[in-house]
């Protein structure tokens, strides 16, 4: 490969040299971030200190939701900068190109993440590097999970030092590119605030005097591109701001961010007629919510919890009563949850209902599973007023629920163009049905019933994780 020379537009200068082990960028569509991307592979393979035989060996992860996206998208793009025969060989059988120039050799693997074969082989590679094709696709435990495999190749025994440069500076690294995600999300909180080992940044909007890289677009790209186009859709593909999802459309369209989160920390109020609810989601991802009736009637939810791969015991022991102990304590609690969870296990003949009430918590089941129930009451919350304020006002720390009530919990949307009768299971449906039987029951007693029940008071103890 020769005469290939590379200068990024100053919008991507810096995700394109950083350090750091993590870099991130979204920006417009057209705007030459998955070009950075590409480019960077070699940029970096190059650094590489040289194996025993002199040759800078390294393998590099480029990975997108699916395999048909990387068909169709990201090896086109790949073989466009790097020509099969010319940069190297791609194996289209093993989604597989080794790229090499000089003494340079990096093998860069194509993975999709709809291919249960390929997620199990991308979590168990030697790899340098890690690329995330569309990275606001990719699940958050995926990515935690690829990180732990980079940094592994090549070995001290093939160079004497492992996977660093030859100044002694480790070189293993993730970078991704991307269209902006949806705000309130595992994405949109990681970019605004990246942790120590990370850089993320979001390039200008398409249409801004700072956009650098309208030279490689035909003129009038973008006032063409909004044409006919929705303001949301605008925003995240022009104007490169964290948006409300497109994939669907979402299930609480009278969720209004400006309207019912609160600017401030909500505080509980602590009057024993006012007791705590907590909805409550099980499985084996379980999730719940906070909530309390205030005296004027409003509905407050404080906190949310979710959860992945862990039982409701562990869950309970190990988040909600710690949760509620230095947030809640000395407070009346009710549970209320899905009602299958008091169908009997086959291992121990205990139901979830079991657990929770050996744990001290009063349960009782929501009064129906129907969906359109569900979601009439969590409707009926959002569009409520009281004196004039929106009788439903969650803390602004309800991260988790917020991302589903934007619209992360949303209608699937057939190939058809046609939206499916029931919401999509995702990350986002966990949370979302535990805040819809609080909701149920919530709406009930406030339109009839008593919520003077029996109910457990949090001991004013310290839990500790187990």
């Amino acid at each position: 490969m020769t005469g290939l020379v590379y200068t990024p537009p100053p919008s991507l200068v810096d995700f394109f040299t950083s350090n750091k082990f993590i870099n991130l960028v979204i920006g417009p569509v057209g705007s030459t971030k998955t070009t950075a991307g590409i480019l960077k592979v070699a940029h970096e393979a190059r650094k590489i200190k040289a194996c025993r035989d002199g040759i800078r060996r390294s393998r590099a992860i480029w990975i997108r939701q699916s395999r048909e996206q990387l068909r169709d998208t990201s090896i086109p793009d790949w073989l466009r900068w790097f020509p099969d025969g010319v940069a190297g060989t791609f194996e289209k059988t093993n989604y597989k190109f080794t790229l090499k120039f000089a003494d340079v050799e990096c093998e860069v693997l194509f993975r999709g993440l709809d291919d249960s074969n390929d997620v199990r082989r991308l979590l168990s590679l030697q790899a340098t590097f890690g690329i995330a094709d569309e990275f606001r696709e990719l699940n958050p435990d995926v990515f935690r999970a690829l990180q732990a495999r980079l940094g592994r190749y090549p070995s001290k025994a093939d160079n004497g030092v492992g996977c660093q440069d030859d100044f002694g500076h480790a070189i293993d690294k993730f970078w991704g590119m991307s269209n902006p995600p949806d705000a309130d999300t595992f994405w949109e909180q990681f970019i605004s605030e990246p942790p120590s080992n990370a850089d993320a940044w979001i390039q200008p909007s398409g249409m801004s005097p700072e956009a650098d890289w309208l030279e490689y677009l035909k003129t009038d790209y973008y006032e063409n591109l909004c044409e006919g186009k929705s303001q949301d859709w605008i925003d995240v593909y022009v104007h490169a701001k964290f948006g409300k999802s497109l994939a669907g459309q979402p299930v609480f369209r009278a969720f209004d961010r400006d309207i019912h989160v609160a600017k401030n920390e909500l505080r509980p109020i602590r009057m024993s007629t006012h007791p705590l609810m907590i909805g409550f989601d099980f499985g084996l991802t379980p999730a719940c919510t906070i909530n309390q009736i205030d005296p004027q009637g409003r509905l407050l939810t404080y906190d949310n919890l979710t959860s992945d791969g862990m039982g409701a015991l562990r869950f309970c022991r190990e988040k909600l009563k710690p949760l509620l102990a230095q947030r809640f304590a000395g407070m009346n609690v009710l549970v209320i949850g899905d009602p299958a969870g008091q169908q009997r296990a086959q291992t121990d003949e205990r139901s979830v209902f079991d657990i929770l009430k050996q744990e001290g918590f009063r349960v009782i089941p929501a009064r129906t599973n129907a969906i359109p129930a569900r979601i009439s009451a969590v409707d009926s919350w959002l569009t409520r007023m009281v004196d004039s304020k929106p009788a439903h006002l969650i803390d602004p720390r309800c991260r988790a629920l917020i991302a589903a009530l934007r619209g992360g919990y949303r209608y699937k949307l057939r190939t058809n163009g046609e939206m499916e009768d029931k919401p999509e299971k995702n990350m986002h449906s966990h949370i979302a049905d535990a805040h819809q039987y609080a909701c149920l029951h919530a709406d009930g007693n406030l339109t009839g019933g008593s919520m003077r029940s029996k109910v457990q008071p949090v001991e004013k103890v310290a839990w500790h994780w187990a």
